[in-house]
């Protein structure tokens, strides 16, 4: 491991957006690079790098190569300091985020997240940031859990979203009944998307039509129309 005497005085500021983040939150890159050079020169550093991460999604840091070489960076003494303007920006899992803790505890390096306002390079930092993460990694799977419930729901229920729920695919009555009418001859599904995309009829969305296309109008739409599941 590098000594401190030794590890270049160099704070890495590390940006990162992907594309859903900059509809949702509107924090450019710009605007993080800003946030960043400021915290850094209040922490008394001169010789700052900044480092881009654009299109790249927080879910793991197997995705993003330059968060990862930055830490390598770090861990050779290249650099001393990692700032980040946010958590989610730095990792968005438990795992990661504990991984990134664990190697600047081991290797001697800090990292600075602005929106925290809280350093690695305390006890009480370490402390708080970790209890943060896990929280928000719980708040997440809460989520996720009850979207869960609410699809056995509908399962249960029988509804199906496209036909009880969310935006109707209606088809031309005359197209649902040719359908049936292929089928009910004993045509596969793939032979009756070739006949409809040879006479360019489109599907409900305006596309071509392929086997599972077909299946999905059997299974869901009545002969006249659409409505619920076929026997």
């Amino acid at each position: 491991m590098p000594t401190k005497k030794n590890r270049k005085e160099i704070a890495l500021l590390y940006a990162r957006v992907s594309t859903s983040m900059q509809v949702n939150d509107g924090m450019s890159l710009d605007a993080q690079e800003r946030d960043l050079k400021r915290a850094a020169a209040l922490s008394g550093y001169d010789d700052v790098e900044l480092l881009r991460e654009e299109g790249r999604s927080g879910k793991s840091i197997k995705g993003r190569p330059v968060l990862r070489e930055a830490l390598d960076r770090l861990d050779r003494g290249d650099a001393e300091a990692l700032f980040v303007t946010r958590i989610d920006r730095l990792a968005r899992s438990t795992q990661d985020f504990l991984s990134i803790i664990d190697r600047a505890g081991a290797n001697g390096w800090r990292i600075v997240m602005l929106d925290l306002n809280l350093d690695t390079s305390s006890y009480q930092g370490r402390f708080v940031v970790t209890i943060m993460s896990a929280l928000a990694e719980m708040e997440r799977a809460i989520i996720a859990e009850r979207q869960k419930d609410v699809h056995r729901d509908r399962r249960e229920k029988g509804l199906k979203w496209g036909v009880d729920l969310g935006p109707k695919q209606n088809l031309p009555t005359d197209v649902v009944s040719q359908i049936f009418e292929w089928r009910d001859a004993g045509m596969s599904y793939g032979k009756i998307a070739d006949k409809l995309n040879k006479t360019e009829t489109q599907t409900a969305q305006g596309k071509k039509w392929y086997a599972s296309t077909i299946k999905y109008v059997v299974t869901n739409y009545k002969k006249e129309g659409p409505g619920e599941q076929s026997t």
